[in-house]
């Protein structure tokens, strides 16, 4: 069978083919080694994936940003710099560093941690975990971001991690052995999900948040339940038509998050109609791709309805919406 460059550059490794598939055809190592092949001898000439290398390669992250954009975040916000004693290194990624919504995030995690009574503290640098530039092909940069970050993460003694982040979670606890790395790491929403006792519980009338199960938590981590039971703490948990192993993408893995405009009805605006139609109040997120995807989508899908769209926060926001406010 003849498959297009186009349409192998379109896939967004949600594995749901793999999942769905009655014979267990495993598609997306074929789909990532034609990719492999197309980078490798410079077949692929897309504007956007060049520019996502290059600021790979110059920056260290996926969005461009210099370095010390990453160090004011860190300083303005007063979060501790890993040095050994505490129980967790807090893996920012690139976009809980670089970006406002996932600083946001990060953030918020901050308060909940610190609420619970577990220490934690970021890296002095950090880089791109390689996640997006492995999807696409590009295991040279992959590869190099991976030993940078490695070399870093070893310098520094660090044992356990945490990450908003579900591609970094995969790319690090998963991708990285490939090069030698064996780090101990694991999404927020497990980590919250342990420690669900020391957090508060709403009480009095709740909201419904719609959860969208992030395909890079739930079909390759299998993890469903934590974050529920941390949306639980605070609203009443709804489900959307198709959920759990069967959720559908939110149009950003492989690479896409970087990439231009697919094909057709795009894969955000498709997602978002099915979770605004539950009718729930607010959007539950577990991932920074996927709140960054379905922000934009309801923008879209607002302006054709005519009606306010709900509103849109990660799982550990509406944890920290329930907290006392912190002392300065």
């Amino acid at each position: 069978k003849h498959i297009s460059e186009e349409a192998a550059f379109q896939c967004t490794t949600c594995g749901s083919c793999e999942f769905q598939c009655p014979v267990g055809i495993q598609h997306l190592p074929m789909i990532i080694g034609l990719r492999r092949g197309a980078v490798n001898t410079g077949k692929w000439e897309d504007e956007h994936g060049t520019k996502l290398f290059l600021n790979l390669e110059r920056n260290g992250n996926a969005l461009g940003f210099p370095g010390s954009e990453r160090q004011k975040f860190i300083e303005k916000n007063g979060l501790p710099i890993y040095d050994g004693t505490q129980e967790y290194c807090l893996w920012l990624g690139c976009m809980g560093a670089y970006d406002p919504q996932g600083r946001e995030i990060v953030l918020a995690l901050a308060r909940v941690l610190r609420h619970a009574g577990i220490t934690f503290g970021v890296l002095r640098k950090e880089k791109c975990t390689g996640d997006p530039a492995r999807r696409l092909g590009n295991d040279l940069v992959a590869q190099q971001m991976a030993e940078a970050n490695m070399e870093t993460l070893q310098a520094a003694k660090v044992g356990k991690m945490v990450s908003i982040c579900p591609h970094c979670v995969r790319t690090i606890g998963t991708d990285w052995r490939e090069y030698g790395g064996r780090f101990e790491i694991e999404h927020h929403s497990e980590l919250l999900a342990r420690v669900q006792s020391k957090l508060p519980v709403a009480s009095g009338p709740r909201e419904s948040v719609v959860f969208h199960d992030p395909c890079y938590l739930g079909r390759y981590r299998d993890v469903y339940d934590a974050p529920r039971e941390v949306v639980g703490l605070a609203a009443n948990v709804v489900e959307p038509g198709r959920t759990r192993e069967r959720s559908f993408c939110c149009g950003a893995g492989g690479g896409q998050m970087f990439l231009g405009e697919e094909k057709g009805k795009r894969v955000n605006v498709a997602r978002v109609e099915e979770l605004v139609a539950t009718g729930a109040q607010t959007i539950g997120t577990a991932c920074p791709f996927c709140q960054t995807m379905f922000r934009d989508a309801l923008g879209a899908v607002s302006a054709s309805s005519g009606s306010a769209p709900p509103k849109l926060l990660d799982i550990v926001q509406l944890v920290a919406a329930g907290l006392p406010a912190e002392r300065e």
